[in-house]
């Protein structure tokens, strides 16, 4: 195992965590600290997934997170609880869509959503990134939205 390590260290770098990866264990730890007790904080309080997730948490793309990357990821992630999140038209999920879109109001995007729950979610069968697709032209279609989300593609 410590072989492992050692050979895939150089490929971590560059980023600004160490060998456990990123998230919250990473910004606690550091890159230098105990690689043990970061993994062990990532593993523990989930939020190395939810920093994957949300880009958050040193879990960026060179610093930025660009919405058409992570929304079918975040999509997949979370698919269910935000076809039902969408359907009620609040919801965690809705909560850090809006986060994740840089939107400042989460309950006009909520509700917007679940105007659009039918040409969001047609089927069960549609992909992920139709979802999102249908996401962002709700987005770019709603004047307040799109003038109170920060995408970036």
């Amino acid at each position: 195992m410590s072989a492992t390590l050692i050979i895939a260290s150089p490929a971590f770098a560059e980023k600004d965590y160490g060998t456990a990866g990123c998230g919250w264990g990473s910004q606690v730890m550091g890159k230098g600290g105990s690689q043990i007790l970061a993994a062990t904080t990532n593993d523990t309080s989930y939020t190395q997934v939810f920093g994957i997730t949300s880009g958050t948490s040193n879990c960026t793309d060179d610093g930025t997170v660009k919405t058409a990357k992570l929304m079918p990821v975040f999509i997949e992630s979370n698919r269910v609880s935000l076809a039902n999140d969408i359907a009620r038209g609040n919801g965690e999920t809705i909560a850090s869509l809006s986060e994740i879109l840089g939107c400042g109001n989460s309950a006009l995007l909520g509700a917007e959503l679940q105007k659009n729950y039918q040409a969001i979610f047609p089927n069960e069968a549609v992909s992920n990134d139709k979802v999102a697709g249908s996401i962002m032209e709700v987005i770019k279609t709603n004047g307040k939205l799109n003038g109170s989300c920060s995408v970036q593609s």
